[in-house]
């Protein structure tokens, strides 16, 4: 374990990584993007909520409003930055010509999928820590309990840990960065809109057989399992999932995904050190 913990890949990925030019202009772009979504939902909600409801807006509506729309920007931008750090690690290693050495060293396969999954990741959570104070704005106006942030940040971890292990096995599985990048990006693009619209089928049917019915069963739900965002549609209290909402089901699902896929990125990598 402390080989695992000491592991050099990950001091060497990471150095690497925030010595480039994004390291700091990826997380002041993140966090311009979620400041506009802050003041958009504080303006609408203020707003138009006030002229159409003629009333006075509570400040728990501003809170959940300012808390759903930093919490499903965040999970789309982070989903957008998940196969750049990390569907490129191994591949960039075969495109340098330096994967021959790293294979010969002392680390082992896993140890090299590790210091990458950590360093891809560890990247991530730090732009994920950069918008706590935005994601805990909501806490000033109502609305919002502490329970539900520790879920969407759990939620939101989980599902970047797992997109992080796709990408390390595309990038074991192609020999260019490009092509590993697209089949990672084509992954993430099922996983979120070939889901909802296999949910939406499914749901439209079984609502035309079921009038009246509330909240869909775990069989017509069972596409979104997959869906990063379905999690956190189960966290929002106006949902139509009702009473059978199964979050613990999807998180589950993203675990066997991840170890599936990081299984698989050692025995490419072991195969490659066998090669030589």
């Amino acid at each position: 374990m402390k080989r695992y913990v000491t592991n050099p890949m990950i001091i060497k990925e990471l150095r690497q990584r925030l010595r480039e030019r994004r390291a700091w202009l990826l997380p002041t772009l993140y966090l311009f993007v979620l400041s506009g979504v802050v003041i958009c939902a504080y303006y609408f909600t203020t707003d138009t909520g006030h002229r159409l409801r003629g009333a006075e807006v509570q400040g728990a509506d501003i809170g959940q409003s300012i808390f759903i729309g930093v919490v499903f920007t965040q999970i789309t931008v982070l989903l957008l930055m998940a196969p750049v750090f990390s569907s490129g690690a191994i591949t960039i290693e075969r495109e340098q010509r330096t994967l021959a050495g790293l294979l010969t060293s002392l680390l082992t396969a896993p140890q090299i999928w590790w210091g990458k999954f950590v360093a891809a990741l560890l990247y991530l959570l730090l732009l994920v820590a950069s918008a706590l104070p935005l994601l805990a704005l909501p806490f000033a106006f109502g609305g919002v309990e502490p329970l539900d942030m520790l879920k969407v940040l759990g939620s939101t971890i989980l599902t970047l840990a797992c997109i992080c292990a796709i990408g390390l096995w595309c990038s074991a599985l192609f020999r260019r960065s490009v092509h590993a990048t697209a089949s990672c990006y084509a992954i993430v693009l099922v996983l979120t809109v070939v889901t909802a619209i296999a949910y939406g089928m499914l749901y439209a049917h079984w609502q035309q057989s079921h009038p009246g019915v509330p909240g869909p069963p775990a069989h017509i739900q069972a596409p979104l399992f997959l869906n990063p965002y379905y999690p956190l549609l189960t966290f929002m209290e106006d949902n139509d999932f009702g009473m059978h909402a199964y979050p613990l089901s999807s998180w589950l699902l993203f675990a066997a995904v991840g170890c599936l896929a990081a299984a698989f990125s050692m025995r490419s990598l072991q195969r490659s050190g066998e090669q030589l």
